[in-house]
């Protein structure tokens, strides 16, 4: 099943700081989903939102040079930095399950982490099982199928980032292709 894959690339990003200001964040999403309601029916978490920040054009163009040219001739990725801040309350705090809006799929370049465990979920009849999961590091970069429901088990206090690289109409299947033959 076509869910994830922990790629080769490496991205150079080392000497990039991001400076997160209120006034460059582009999403929020705290809306909960059926799939993350059919969850909490099994299991007691709290659920917290991502946000998604713009970041600025001289970092699209680092990223945009390190991926490969193929892939760029097909589709123009949006670039953001992506971050989850759990709750300080004692509960399981995760981003609960959920599918992408408006992209179907993506290439996290991870940040901060913290062994935290992102899972796949199957949802059928209004329930949901976990299919499979993966722990990213920090510098790793992962291909994402977020057209599928997909959640992040979160370490409070620490607050997850990635870079994301959202192809909105490339399918997860094809942009593998391009990460395949590295």
């Amino acid at each position: 099943m076509d869910l994830f894959l922990k790629t080769n690339k490496r991205f150079e990003l080392d000497k990039i700081l991001f400076t997160l200001n209120s006034s460059d964040v582009i999403e929020e999403y705290k809306t909960p989903q059926k799939y993350g309601l059919a969850l909490k029916k099994k299991q007691d978490f709290i659920s917290v939102p991502n946000i998604l920040y713009k970041v600025e054009e001289r970092i699209k163009e680092i990223v945009y040079e390190q991926l490969p040219s193929g892939l760029l001739a097909i589709e123009n990725p949006t670039v953001k930095l992506l971050t989850v801040t759990p709750s300080s309350n004692n509960k399981t705090t995760m981003l609960a399950p959920h599918v992408d809006i408006g992209r179907k799929c993506c290439l996290n370049i991870y940040i901060n982490t913290h062994a935290e465990r992102t899972i796949y979920y199957e949802y059928k009849a209004g329930k949901v099982e976990e299919l499979s999961s993966f722990i990213a590091s920090d510098g790793e970069c992962w291909l994402i199928n977020v057209s599928k429901p997909h959640a992040v088990l979160l370490s409070p206090p620490h607050i997850r980032k990635a870079v994301t690289i959202s192809f909105v109409s490339t399918p997860y299947e094809e942009v593998v292709k391009h990460f395949c033959d590295e």
